[in-house]
């Protein structure tokens, strides 16, 4: 008993770091595992089994119990949502956390012990394999608290493009010019424009499923002008060579005439062809609606510009070719990829276009 009081810090708030010191006279090495999981009983249940406590000499410290507390409530589904388990033959812990539809697993072991630390990392793999997600691209969000930047990780599908069928001709050299620029740590900008439904959104998360050992982070609207913050220069000074999406960026890349210059179009200079772009290695890319006339022209100097390109309407030619693999009837005019692949009933419809895109 005194054993559990002391590992509790003066918050109230139990310390495993701590317990497994008073234990065990060590200090505890850590495999995590962590991955969303749907809160139910039988999950819960399942990872204990995994565990499977008796074989493995594992006794239960104790259990935090997920209840609901109405009167007419189904105490069948009640459960621990948490776990703290210690082997009764090694210095081991082990902390299981199912809250909020995400599992969080953490192995306190000692690492000297070799034949633990091969089970451990057996085990890992046994619960990742039977719980984990299957693997798919990442990209990162740009978020902030009251003390600095942080990214947080968002998974997408896995989204092959098929760049001479979806994009007109003389899309295949721009996009090579692209994908070559990714393979060199140097900075640069990359233009993308045209209406919407045009597949400006598509061709980015087909980017970053091929690219997915690239670091992505996207700019969400409301963060934009955070890049004028002092502290985004930390964060980029953490993350160098990573690739900014900017989405619906007309707003930042208009003409400085009517800014001051200290204008989110002075920061993306700077960041791309300035006294730091050589270090940082940062690419952004930048999608929008409106026409390149009405963007900053010193973004569009030489050796600033990896590429810039408009996305039209598929000529008549290609849109019947999309059409045709989609098993839909030809179309005498050209069309845009969303109104494609919204066909409907072997006849067109002009449907809206629904946006899709990172937000």
């Amino acid at each position: 008993m005194a054993e559990l009081i002391d590992a509790f810090d003066s918050y109230s708030d139990f310390d495993k770091n701590t317990y497994y010191i008073i234990c065990f006279d060590k200090i505890a090495s850590i495999l995590s595992l962590k991955t969303p999981l749907e809160e139910t009983k039988e999950h819960m249940e399942a990872i204990v089994d995994a565990i499977n406590l008796q074989l493995n000499n594992i006794e239960v410290v104790f259990k935090n119990w997920n209840t609901e507390d109405t009167k007419n409530a189904d105490f069948s589904i009640d459960f621990p949502y948490q776990y703290l388990l210690k082997s009764t033959a090694k210095n081991l812990l082990i902390w299981i956390t199912l809250e909020h539809d995400e599992l969080n697993i953490e192995f306190y072991y000692d690492s000297s012990d070799s034949e633990l630390e091969k089970w451990v990392i057996a085990m890992n793999h046994t619960l990742r394999t039977k719980f984990g997600l299957d693997r798919t691209p990442v990209f990162k969000v740009l978020s902030r608290d009251n003390h600095s930047f942080f990214t947080e990780d968002v998974r997408t599908e896995d989204f092959e493009c098929d760049i001479q069928s979806m994009y007109n001709n003389d899309f295949s050299q721009v996009n090579d010019t692209i994908e070559a620029s990714l393979a060199i740590e140097k900075a640069g900008l990359i233009l993308l424009h045209g209406i919407p439904g045009t597949g400006k959104t598509s061709y980015i998360k087909s980017l970053i499923s091929k690219h997915h050992k690239k670091n992505f982070i996207f700019i969400q609207n409301e963060f934009v002008n955070e890049l004028l913050h002092p502290d985004f220069i930390s964060f980029l000074l953490k993350n160098q060579n990573s690739i900014l999406i900017i989405e619906d960026a007309e707003k930042v890349l208009t003409s400085r005439e009517q800014k001051n210059e200290s204008s989110v179009v002075s920061t993306i200079l700077q960041l791309t062809d300035g006294l730091f772009s050589d270090y940082l290695n940062i690419k952004i890319i930048c999608t929008f609606n409106t026409s390149i006339s009405k963007i900053d022209t010193a973004l569009l100097r030489k050796g600033r510009m990896i590429a810039y390109y408009e996305f039209k309407a598929l000529s008549k030619e290609k849109s019947n070719q999309l059409l045709s693999t989609l098993d839909h009837e030809a179309s005498n005019t050209a069309m845009i990829l969303a109104d494609i692949f919204n066909y409907e009933n072997k006849k067109f419809k002009h449907t809206e276009t629904r946006k899709i895109g990172f937000n």
